[in-house]
């Protein structure tokens, strides 16, 4: 009887459902009906795992000492998915709002005089770095190995015409990559 109980959890009254008759003379007795509710529509008791019960102990205990992830990620955004070609194209072709706005933050480099972004770096700046970072590089690597042949019949017995091809010089030459268009100077106003 009690597992039935159990499952009756809420009383329906239909005296809020039946019309009220006007007179105060007649009077209807009010009708209780119970229905029982679906098991899968009442509250369950979730399993909790032991130890994250074990984690709200100690910091109920301890709560000076904070555990060492809280606080401690930084959280960056990321797109998930490579952006499709229609959205691509809406943003540069769509009608008003879905379009792309246009830039009014720019501002002028302190030290180059380019346009950039504000509190952005300036991108013409950290090219000129980069430049400087790999001629640095390049002075401080060693020179690659050169074989020497004593007789010069020798090389051309071992390398028969080879050439470089124009694949080869691209992947050498790096022109595959897209370059970031360079910045424009600032103009003074006259």
């Amino acid at each position: 009887m009690s597992s039935f109980a159990g499952s009756l959890k809420s009383l329906v009254s239909l005296d809020t459902l039946l019309p009220r008759l006007s007179s105060p003379a007649t009077s209807v007795p009010s009708i209780r009906i119970s229905i029982p509710i679906p098991s899968f529509l009442q509250p369950q008791q979730q399993n909790v795992d032991p130890r994250l019960e074990e984690l709200g102990n100690q910091l109920a205990e301890n709560p000076t000492e904070t555990p060492f992830f809280h606080d401690n990620g930084i959280l960056k955004a990321a797109p998930k998915k490579k952006v499709s070609h229609m959205k691509r194209r809406q943003r540069l072709y769509a009608p008003g709002k879905k379009q792309i706005k246009f830039n009014h933050n720019l501002n002028r480099c302190p030290a180059c005089g380019h346009y950039k972004r504000s509190h952005f770096l300036c991108m013409n700046c950290v090219s000129q770095i980069k430049q400087l970072w790999k001629r640095e590089d390049a002075k401080l690597k060693p020179e690659p190995y050169k074989e020497e042949f004593s007789n010069p019949l020798d090389e051309k017995v071992l390398y028969p015409g080879k050439t470089e091809r124009d694949r080869e010089r691209k992947l050498r030459e790096k022109e595959y990559l897209v370059q970031r268009p360079k910045t424009l100077p600032v103009e003074t106003k006259k």
